[in-house]
C-alpha cells in the first residue's frame, strides 16, 4: 500500500532524476519498489523466469527483475545511457524489429515507451511474438492528456503544441521544435487507444490500473485520460 512517505520520497527522486545518471536510475529503481510491490501483489512471481526489459533506458527497472529472481535481458536502442550490471545481458536493437527468437520470454516489462515509437501496433506486435504462450506482460506510459502525459512538455500541452514547446524551451531548456522531432520524439497516446492495439494484437488485458494511487482512475470512461498519471496493464499472450 502506498503511503504519504513513498509519494514524498517519490517527488525528491524526480527533482533530482535530472542531476547525474546515477541519481535517474535511483529514480526508476524507486518507481520500480513500487510496481515490484504491485506484481507481487498480483501473484506475479518472477523467480526463475525468462524475463526481457523493453527500453531499459539506464536500467533502474531492469535490476528490480534481477533482484526479483528472474533471468533478466535488458533491450534498448542505444547502450549510451544504460548502467551495466552483473547478472543482466544488454542487447542493442529496436523494439519494433527485436533480435530475439518466437517465444522465448516468461515476463515482458515495457515501462513509458509506447508513447514514443512511431509504430505501437508493431511494438504490441512484437512483445507478442516474443513472448511464451501464457507469458506476462506489464506496459505502462502517461496517457497524453494527463498532466504529467507530455512528459516534458509538461503541463503546458493544455495549451496546444506551440505554446507548449516554446515554454519548455524557455523553462526547461529543451530543444524540441515540436513534440516529435529528434528531441521531443513523443507521440499523442491515449487509454483507449493502447487498449485498442493491445486487443489487435490478439493479447488479453487481465488488468488496468493507475500506478501509486489508492483510486483506479484509470477505469473510469473519460475521466481515466485526465485523471490517470500512469497507466498500468497486464496482459496476458493467449
Amino acid at each position: 500500500m502506498v503511503n504519504f512517505s513513498d509519494y514524498l520520497a517519490f517527488y525528491k527522486a524526480a527533482r533530482k532524476r535530472a542531476r547525474s545518471n546515477q541519481d535517474y536510475v535511483e529514480f526508476e529503481k524507486f518507481q520500480a519498489k513500487i510496481v515490484s510491490d504491485f506484481l507481487n501483489k498480483k501473484r506475479i512471481m518472477l523467480k526463475g523466469k525468462k524475463a526481457l526489459d523493453i527500453g531499459c533506458g539506464r536500467g533502474g527497472y531492469t535490476r528490480m527483475l534481477l533482484e526479483a529472481g528472474a533471468k533478466v535481458t535488458a533491450l534498448d536502442i542505444t547502450k549510451d545511457y544504460f548502467m551495466p550490471h552483473k547478472g543482466i545481458k544488454f542487447v542493442r536493437g529496436d523494439a519494433l524489429s527485436m533480435p530475439f527468437k518466437d517465444n522465448g520470454f516468461d515476463f515482458v516489462f515495457c515501462s513509458s515507451l509506447i508513447e514514443h515509437v512511431a509504430d505501437p501496433n508493431k511494438l504490441v506486435n512484437e512483445i507478442k511474438r516474443v513472448m511464451k504462450p501464457h507469458g506476462i506482460c506489464y506496459l505502462s506510459f502517461p496517457p497524453f492528456w494527463s498532466p504529467v502525459g507530455s512528459h516534458q512538455f509538461k503541463p503546458f500541452h493544455y495549451l496546444g503544441e506551440w505554446a507548449a514547446v516554446r515554454i519548455s524551451r524557455v523553462l526547461y531548456g529543451t530543444k524540441s521544435q515540436k513534440y516529435d522531432d529528434e528531441y521531443g520524439k513523443l507521440k499523442k497516446r491515449t487509454i483507449m487507444q493502447v487498449k485498442r492495439i493491445i486487443r489487435r494484437n490478439g493479447l488479453r488485458i487481465r488488468s488496468i490500473s493507475t500506478r501509486m494511487s489508492p483510486v483506479n482512475f484509470a477505469k473510469i470512461p473519460l475521466l481515466n485520460e485526465f485523471l490517470t498519471w500512469h497507466a498500468e496493464f497486464i496482459l496476458e499472450k493467449p
